[in-house]
């Protein structure tokens, strides 16, 4: 006589195939949704920190420090997209954040304030004062999960409001 075997039978098996589905379904926005809320926590604390080192920077040395968007390691571009530079003079490089995701969008202080004088730059000077201007990340470009940083005259650097628009 024949031992029986335990085993799933092929019902039992596309059963637990499909609730798994349906549970992936459900979950996957969920997970994607959370990670860009992570990633742009993690990247608008890089911009705030790199704005903080900046100021300090300034204030060590005795000196102009000038916050721009990356192109090169001695040169500035208009796309905060492609990373910050933190340098004093025209050669002197401090400190930079290479490009972040190519999905998100970053908002500098020239596309926020039209009225910005000093353009795509931000500087801060020798007693801790700056040019001022706000940064807004938008994780995948999207309004919803946005963060963002205010850098006052004064050269508070703070958090400022989630969910604005990068537009």
């Amino acid at each position: 006589m024949r031992d029986k075997k335990k085993a799933f039978t092929l019902v039992e098996l596309m059963v637990t195939i499909a609730i798994a589905a349906i549970l992936l379904t459900i979950g996957v926005p969920s997970l994607i949704s959370m990670y860009e809320g992570f990633r742009a926590n993690s990247n608008i604390e890089k911009i705030h920190d790199i704005m903080a080192f900046a100021r300090n920077q300034a204030i060590n040395y005795g000196a102009t420090v000038n916050v721009c968007p990356f192109a090169s390691v001695s040169s500035c571009g208009t796309n905060w997209n492609n990373g910050i530079r933190v340098y004093i003079g025209a050669t002197n490089n401090l400190r930079s954040i290479d490009s972040f995701n190519t999905n998100d969008s970053v908002k500098g202080p020239a596309k926020i304030a039209a009225n910005n004088k000093n353009g795509e730059h931000i500087t801060f000077s020798p007693d801790g004062l700056s040019s001022g201007g706000a940064f807004i990340y938008c994780p995948d470009g999207k309004a919803s999960g946005s963060r963002s940083i205010n850098i006052s005259p004064s050269g508070l650097i703070k958090f400022g409001a989630k969910d604005m628009g990068c537009t």
